[in-house]
């Protein structure tokens, strides 16, 4: 097995594996924001595709003592600044971990996120 940095060459074989074996769970990433970029081959025919990519994560922190009025306001100028930092920083993607499901739907209703987990486990590496 050999691993090699990827070709635009590689582009159907790598789809036709996604489509037959992966399409259901994730739709096929998106080279723009790669750091990594990498294929497989075994004796030559295409095996595997690997990619990492710069993952922006929305947090945000309120002081709930405060008048739901200040919290909405704060809400509206940090939530600006995350689309406007995401959007020169080149990401097409932003993710928010929610533990509240009701501000899990304020975002769905007005700031048109979505649910994107599936089935499954999210899995972080804490690298040093």
């Amino acid at each position: 097995m050999e691993l090699r940095s990827f070709r635009w060459s590689d582009v159907e074989v790598i789809s036709k594996i996604w489509e037959d074996h992966h399409a259901n769970l994730y739709g096929l990433p998106n080279r723009r924001t790669a750091i990594v970029d990498a294929v497989v081959e075994d004796q030559g025919e295409i095996v595997g595709y690997g990619q990492v990519k710069l993952f922006a994560e929305g947090m945000m922190f309120l002081d709930k003592s405060k008048s739901v009025k200040t919290r909405i306001n704060a809400l509206k100028l940090l939530m600006r600044e995350a689309f406007r930092g995401t959007e020169k920083a080149g990401l097409q993607e932003m993710y928010a971990f929610i533990e509240d499901p009701a501000f899990a739907s304020l975002l769905e209703k007005h700031y048109h996120f979505f649910t994107a987990y599936k089935p499954g486990r999210l899995l972080v590496k804490e690298l040093k």
